[in-house]
């Protein structure tokens, strides 16, 4: 009865429904349990409820579920015995990072990619605090990553599209990557992975673990360089992040204001809603729309998350985002011309 009155609804509001649904539930379960790395469970879920995309089988769920466990243990393996051989470990990780981003560009699942490539870069620099760390960041990234994807089949089951939904924008989207040349590829890959290792680098030899949200949206952002590069592409980042930034602004005051549980809730179903309406509209900032969402969901769960010192976290994740973004425009302007020599070539 109710999913043939929902199915009386449009598509796009169906879609929104749902991201409502599972993002609150996300969000409600990490403020109410806070595990270690709570806050990337509803970051996590965004990812597949913030899109076009039909419903993913419960075998994929549970393969990439599996695929995240086998690459975080073998990351921690990995950096155990070869962080003590800075050349050995960094040439294996310049391979690592190539090979994701190969894959990225061949049409992979970009949550797995996405999860992996987390993994290898948070893990090394974890393990030169304490090896402990790195346990309990695995563990708590494991379980956030299992809650999402439960969420995840759980709001689909709950809110299920349609029958007769057109996926035709999300299937092209992923043909034409998988229809690139192995050349083009290739290259892509290459300038991905530029652009990750010099931050890897420096975080590595630096220390710079308070820092470590700035390598994690680099590793992010660096996947897709031919979607960054030039004038559009930087405005999208910033216009993305900074619409981001003052809404976690705006929710984050009135938190301070009104800190309780119930009225936090509250605050994100609102901001669900008004989000998921641009997110799944026929507006061409519609993705903006998304990275700005999951903007709002990182810089202030990740803050208030916590025991002490939120205003502090706060402001620092906020600053954290904004170098991270300067440090992509900055990357993606200087490869440029490779990248148009890459296009030309298609």
């Amino acid at each position: 009865m109710f999913t043939r009155f929902l199915w009386s609804y449009p598509v796009n509001t169906i879609r929104t429904i749902r991201l409502v649904v599972g993002l609150g539930a996300a969000i409600a379960i990490a403020f109410g349990y806070n595990w270690p790395l709570a806050f990337l469970c509803p970051v996590l879920a965004s990812k597949f409820l913030a899109t076009d995309k039909p419903k993913v089988p419960f075998k994929t769920l549970g393969n990439i579920f599996l695929i995240v466990v086998v690459a975080f243990s073998s990351g921690i393996l990995v950096t155990r015995f070869l962080l003590p051989f800075p050349v050995v470990f960094m040439l294996v990780s310049l391979l690592l990072i190539f090979w994701l981003s190969y894959w990225s560009h061949s049409g992979g699942n970009e949550f797995v990619i996405t999860m992996l490539l987390i993994g290898f870069t948070i893990i090394p620099l974890l393990a030169l605090l304490h090896q402990a760390v790195v346990i309990e960041v695995t563990y708590g990234f494991i379980f956030s990553c299992l809650m999402a994807l439960v969420i995840t089949m759980m709001a689909h089951e709950l809110i299920p599209d349609k029958p007769g939904t057109s996926y035709v924008n999300a299937k092209k989207a992923a043909q034409a990557e998988r229809n690139l040349p192995k050349q083009t590829r290739l290259q892509l890959a290459y300038l991905s992975t530029i652009i990750i290792m010099p931050v890897l680098t420096m975080f590595l030899m630096l220390d710079l673990s308070n820092a470590i949200l700035v390598l994690v949206f680099v590793a992010i952002l660096a996947q897709k360089p031919n979607l960054l590069v030039g004038i559009q592409g930087a405005k999208a980042l910033l216009l993305g992040n900074s619409i981001g930034g003052i809404f976690a602004m705006l929710i984050y005051a009135t938190l301070v204001m009104v800190p309780q549980y119930s009225f936090l809730i509250l605050l994100f179903l609102l901001l669900f809603l008004y989000f998921g309406g641009l997110i799944f509209s026929a507006r061409p900032l519609a993705p903006i729309y998304a990275m700005a969402m999951t903007t709002v969901i990182i810089l202030v769960s990740s803050a208030t998350l916590g025991n002490a010192d939120a205003d502090e976290k706060f402001y620092t994740r906020l600053i954290q985002v904004a170098m991270a973004c300067g440090y992509i425009i900055f990357a993606t302007t200087l490869t440029r011309p490779y990248l148009n020599k890459i296009q030309a070539t298609e």
